[in-house]
């Protein structure tokens, strides 16, 4: 096999010149030759490296010679266009080769790239990683996980991939280097997404503690309220007509309703917050709204002997709204402005229609809000002035109470203030139907004097004071009453008594409520039975539950008795027309 060299010189050419020059001559063509002869050597180490193809050709004198090809050049150009870096790397670990993707990765160019050590471009923390592995690849293959430095500064992470090449007396290496900046994200992404479901796990079951938490609060709250409000009632029978019984049962009565006001308000901010509140929307007139407002705010009023105007449109206004929700937004902001004006000060509420809307504004001339609170004035717990010392000072949730309501209604709420000691003025707008047709009457005043009746009541309570309170306060109305403490005793007593209306707590021992009242309507005497819950749940589920029980009402204590008594006529005579 002979590689292709040029000619040498022929034996003519060496005798036909001169003498002198023949030597000169043949050492200059041997020279030559033996360059060629090197050339040969290395084209055939070459060959059987595989770095190149040889094969034959037909040369221009008709003779056969090699023709040689680099047998890498399909692989360099799917080196070229591969998506992963790839380098090459002598055996001092310098750059010898990379592709056009690695030189992507690092924001430089590959020219800049060829001769800098491999370390050169990988962030000092990682060198002593970088070294271990370039030192173990150059006899056998490793790989690992480094972060490459980019022109700009910036941080790129890879995993090396590192072999070492097949070459006789050479320790080259050669590398393919993956971006992991996606695979990293994606990781960080799944780990950020279960930490989320995580938390929001941890938050549901946080939330459901809380719910139930304050179930339990209200409950036990509102039991010993209950004999309170009994007993109060009980005094304004009986007392005595004395000045200081008077003044007394008054400061009764107006903490007993400050106390179940936080309690409600509480476990409304409660519902609100976990979307588990309901209105129930009605065609009513606002002038009905407003004094359900003022019989709820006005003890506190008269209390610091504000001035109370009130100025309604002459003609009836009617709206979609939950009464009681309704009132419980301007019994609110009445109950703020008393608390937060001076003795003697003045409370305006005027209310009118502009354009399809109720606007209802309640000014006062109170202590004022600063300009920085007003943003922030409907948030949570917020208070304009929590250094004060007084009486009313509230847990600072009325307000979002008031805000989140209104919005319920599809309307909106504004304060504004002038400043310190300059009164403050809330502006409620709500939609106001266009139809005034079919609109209620004006309810008359409530009549607070206790109803009289002639029924049988049972009155179930492991509370004895608030059963016995009850049976006491029901009894001076003429009604005839029994009690049980327990759900057993109940049934028993029912069976016996025959009652007409069982005031039934859910709370009971041995037996709750629900099993007790489901056992008094599978008898054929407690089918027609009134039965009512009269109890300190009131969480949705306890009502869900209450009515597939079989209970006709569910009543949160602490139950007005004149309320209570009313309520009962009223169910009689809608069972009485049903039938």
């Amino acid at each position: 096999m002979k590689p292709p060299t040029e000619q040498g010189p022929n034996r003519e050419s060496l005798t036909n010149n001169q003498p002198g020059s023949h030597r000169e001559q043949l050492e200059a063509e041997i020279a030559a030759l033996r360059i060629r002869l090197e050339e040969s050597e290395e084209t055939i180490q070459a060959i059987r490296l595989g770095a190149v193809d040889a094969f034959l050709v037909e040369g221009p004198d008709g003779e056969k010679v090699y023709a040689l090809e680099s047998a890498d050049r399909p692989y360099r150009i799917l080196v070229e266009c591969m998506n992963e870096g790839a380098i090459t790397l002598s055996a001092e670990s310098t750059i010898l080769y990379c592709n056009p993707r690695f030189a992507e990765m690092l924001g430089r160019s590959a020219e800049s790239l060829m001769g800098r050590a491999m370390c050169d471009v990988v962030v000092p923390t990682d060198h002593d990683e970088c070294t271990r592995m370039l030192e173990l690849a150059k006899t056998v293959p490793t790989e690992g996980e480094v972060l490459l430095e980019r022109g700009d500064g910036t941080t790129i992470p890879v995993h090396l991939t590192l072999s070492p090449l097949p070459i006789e007396g050479a320790a080259v290496v050669c590398g393919v280097v993956t971006d992991l900046t996606e695979h990293k994200h994606n990781v960080e992404l799944r780990v950020a997404q279960a930490a989320l479901h995580d938390s929001e796990a941890r938050y549901r079951q946080a939330d459901k503690q809380k719910d139930e938490f304050l179930a339990i609060l209200a409950h036990e709250l509102r039991n010993p309220l209950a004999p309170a409000t009994n007993a109060l009632h009980i005094l304004q029978i009986k007392a005595p007509p004395i000045p200081e019984l008077q003044w007394a049962r008054e400061v009764i009565a107006t903490q007993i309703q400050r106390m179940t006001r936080l309690i409600d308000d509480l476990m409304d901010v409660s519902r609100i917050t976990s979307n588990k509140l309901t209105l129930r929307v009605e065609r009513v007139e606002l002038a009905r709204i407003i004094e359900e407002a003022l019989t709820n705010s006005r003890p506190f009023i008269e209390e610091s002997q504000h001035d109370l105007r009130v100025v309604l449109p002459r003609e009836p206004v009617l709206l979609n709204a939950d009464l009681v929700r309704m009132a419980q937004v301007l019994s609110n902001l009445l109950i703020n402005a008393a608390k937060y004006t001076n003795p003697g000060g003045t409370i305006t509420l005027r209310a009118e229609r502009q354009d399809g809307e109720v606007v209802i504004t309640i000014k006062d001339s109170g202590i004022g809000i600063p300009p920085e609170l007003l943003p922030k004035l409907f948030d949570m717990f917020m208070q304009v002035d929590r250094t004060m010392t007084r009486a009313h000072g509230g847990l600072g949730i009325g307000l979002t109470l008031v805000k989140r309501l209104v919005e319920m209604h599809g309307g909106s709420v504004e304060a504004w203030s002038e400043g310190k000691d300059k009164g403050s003025e809330f502006t409620i707008r709500v939609p106001a139907l266009l139809d005034p047709r079919n609109r209620e009457r004006r309810a008359f005043p409530a009549d607070d004097s206790m109803p009289k009746g002639h029924r049988r009541i049972l009155i179930v309570d492991d509370n004895e004071l608030s059963a016995n309170s009850l049976s006491i306060l029901l009894g001076m109305a003429g009604n005839e009453t029994r009690t049980a403490y327990d759900g057993a005793e109940a049934v028993a007593t029912a069976e016996a008594f025959r009652p007409d209306v069982v005031l039934l707590d859910l709370g009971l021992p041995l037996m709750d409520g629900y099993e007790t009242c489901t056992r008094i309507r599978q008898q054929p005497w407690g089918k027609d039975i009134l039965v009512v819950a009269l109890t300190g749940w009131g969480q949705a589920e306890d009502r869900r539950r209450s009515t597939e029980a079989g209970f006709d009402r569910h009543i949160v204590k602490p139950a007005d008795p004149v309320q209570l008594m009313k309520l009962l006529a009223e169910l009689e005579a809608a069972k009485e027309q049903a039938s």
